[in-house]
């Protein structure tokens, strides 16, 4: 059986299996990825949470800089933020939000942080699957770019 991943446009990706072929956009390409995940760790008796792998989606708002972080945080809800970030429970990726929003929306973050409930499991899904696709919108958009330590430019 032959399988593969080809990428049409930013933000679009064939997958092909055999003759058969589906086309996804990049979240519903990560969400495959995180099924996989999930699977291999069942097939070895371990365990997988699929809410950590949406986090781990979410933190990829770290590797913004802070003027394009600027850019993605005007274009989410401020809910879906404080559900990822109590949710994530990271202190950096907290840091960074609250230090590119604006100080009004920081404050009222910082007091959502110590008083609200933490989400659902539900819940926090579907706040980072919308953020993780306005991330990726952007990014299809060339409005964002994701820059790691191996980034490099000529």
């Amino acid at each position: 059986m032959k399988i593969g991943i080809k990428k049409n446009h930013e933000n679009e990706w064939l997958i092909q299996i055999d003759s058969a072929s589906v086309r996804l956009d990049q979240f519903s390409l990560a969400l495959l990825e995180i099924m996989l995940e999930h699977l291999l760790a069942l097939e070895h008796g371990e365990s997988h949470s699929t809410l950590k792998s949406y986090v781990k989606l979410g933190l990829k708002i770290k590797t913004l800089p802070d003027i394009e972080c600027q850019k993605f945080l005007r274009e989410v809800e401020v809910k879906d933020l404080l559900d990822l970030m109590m949710t994530a429970d990271d202190r950096e990726l907290n840091t960074q939000i609250l230090k590119n929003i604006g100080s009004i929306l920081a404050k009222q973050l910082k007091n959502d942080l110590m008083t609200a409930i933490v989400p659902t499991e539900a819940h926090a899904k579907r706040a980072i699957k919308r953020i993780v696709e306005k991330l990726f919108e952007l990014e299809g958009r060339g409005e964002i770019e994701f820059r790691t330590d191996n980034t490099k430019y000529i």
